[in-house]
């Protein structure tokens, strides 16, 4: 049912239902796993006025207002989010450049540029609604450290055809709902947008609600000339609806000498990723990695 809700309504009533249920949050019981988490997180965040977020200790935003809930969510309102930024802020220690894909609000970018002041990024997201919240972030948080592009990043340059679900640009899926809350968006390769801006990434991060395999295609070039590390958030049912497979993405996993891990460090076998029927993270990294290690 929120999926449908996600599909069906605009933008607005999103952003006013949320409201409604941010007033009554406050009232109904914590998961366990939430507690103690939020009361590190109030700890952190005791200084704050409402337009600051402390993320992780030294990393301070001052946001968007829409942006606050989003950014909880990695702090402690969802623990698996929470988990992903602890083991993103980890792996990526040393690292400089990195391609956001499906910025969205921004987080990772942030997060990442916070964390060591030499490091630069590109904030990649295709939502209208997304991105003007971002470039706040970014010209309070960032600028001149983070270039945010507005666009959809996919496996040739041109135009995609999308739909808002709630402030998200989705591709996968549109054509079953209509033509409601469509909207066209640039497409470019990933290799071609890097290019442009002389821009040779470390590590990727891709979130895209099921446009994963094409954004890969159209990185392919980069992917194997910096081999960087890869943040993937995989969507089964999504792919599918985009003509995709995930026997596919493991096929070009295998072909550029990359292993899948869960953020705990186990191997994602190939027959694992085969079979998912739920949203997975992972981190993807060259195989030759693990062989120095």
């Amino acid at each position: 049912m929120r999926l449908l809700l996600k599909q069906i309504l605009p933008p607005f009533v999103h952003s006013f239902g949320k409201k409604i249920y941010t007033s009554f949050r406050g009232q109904l019981p914590l998961d366990p796993k939430v507690e103690p988490l939020r009361k590190a997180h109030d700890l952190l965040n005791r200084d704050c006025d409402d337009s600051e977020l402390v993320l992780r200790q030294g990393l301070q935003f001052r946001l968007h207002p829409e942006s606050i809930e989003p950014f909880l969510a990695f702090c402690y309102l969802y623990p698996p989010m929470v988990e992903e930024m602890d083991s993103f802020l980890r792996l990526t220690a040393g690292k400089r450049r990195l391609l956001d894909v499906g910025a969205l609000h921004g987080v990772f970018s942030l997060a990442f540029i916070g964390a060591e002041p030499d490091r630069r990024a590109v904030a990649v997201d295709a939502s209208p609604i997304a991105f003007a919240r971002l470039l706040y972030n970014v010209h309070h948080n960032a600028a001149g450290k983070v270039t945010p592009v507005e666009c959809a990043l996919s496996s040739q340059n041109g135009v995609v055809r999308m739909h808002y679900e709630w402030e998200h640009a989705v591709a996968a899926g549109g054509d079953e709902r209509g033509t409601s809350g469509a909207i066209s968006v640039t497409s470019r390769r990933g290799d071609e947008l890097c290019d442009s801006l002389s821009f040779l990434p470390d590590v990727i991060k891709i979130d895209v609600e099921g446009h994963e395999v094409k954004v890969l295609r159209g990185l392919e070039p980069v992917i194997l000339s910096t081999r960087p590390t890869i943040f993937l958030e995989i969507h089964p049912g999504r792919i599918r609806q985009e003509q995709d497979t995930l026997e596919l993405l493991v096929s070009m996993f295998e072909s550029w000498h990359y292993e899948a891990l869960h953020f705990d460090g186990r191997i994602a076998g190939n027959e694992e990723i085969c079979c998912l029927v739920t949203d997975e993270r992972l981190v993807l990294r060259p195989v030759e990695i693990k062989q120095r290690n």
